[in-house]
């Protein structure tokens, strides 16, 4: 369980510093393109961040395989659609006139799908090196 709440104090971390990617690229984006397209942006170059981030961080002593890319962006994709999703519901339906607001509480509903995926489908304990 102390090891568990590491990862997860590790990820957070990580997944802050990616946020503030996310965010910062989703709020100078916006200001030239339609929401949608920012948000999609911002979080693939968030996920490549925290891919990155995270293999050196949280997930070091896990074994990289080729398939660990790819899996973390078929986590991510859904975490994206999720994310979409959640930016169309506060902005169109629940008319929140600031995006950023909008796009800060999506990250963090996004967050709790990407740190569980990743625990549960992509590092495995019985991937762990020796």
């Amino acid at each position: 369980m102390k090891d568990e709440l590491k990862k997860f104090i590790s990820y957070f971390f990580v997944g802050g510093m990616a946020a503030i990617v996310e965010w910062i690229t989703f709020y100078l984006s916006n200001l030239f393109i339609n929401y949608t397209i920012s948000t999609i942006i911002a979080f693939v170059l968030a996920t490549t961040f925290n891919y990155f981030a995270g293999k050196a961080m949280t997930f070091k002593n896990y074994k990289q395989e080729k398939k660990d890319i790819i899996s973390v962006f078929i986590v991510s994709g859904i975490g994206l659609l999720f994310n979409v999703l959640l930016m169309r519901l506060f902005i169109e339906v629940l008319h929140f006139k600031i995006n950023i607001i909008a796009k800060v509480l999506a990250t963090g509903i996004v967050f709790m799908w990407n740190y569980i995926s990743r625990r549960l489908f992509i590092y495995k304990d019985n991937r762990k090196e020796s």
